[in-house]
């Protein structure tokens, strides 16, 4: 299956989402969709 992403998935759209996950104010879900889109490994 291929993957989707929205066409408004920019430069300026992940920088901010980086921005704010790391200032811990990105909702689960975009933190869920940011990490899977750059294929960030986390350990909780």
């Amino acid at each position: 299956m291929q993957k989707r992403y929205p066409e408004w998935v920019n430069t300026e759209v992940i920088l901010k989402a980086l921005k704010m996950r790391e200032e811990g104010i990105l909702s689960e879900r975009l933190n869920m969709w940011i990490e899977n889109l750059l294929e960030i490994n986390h350990e909780r």
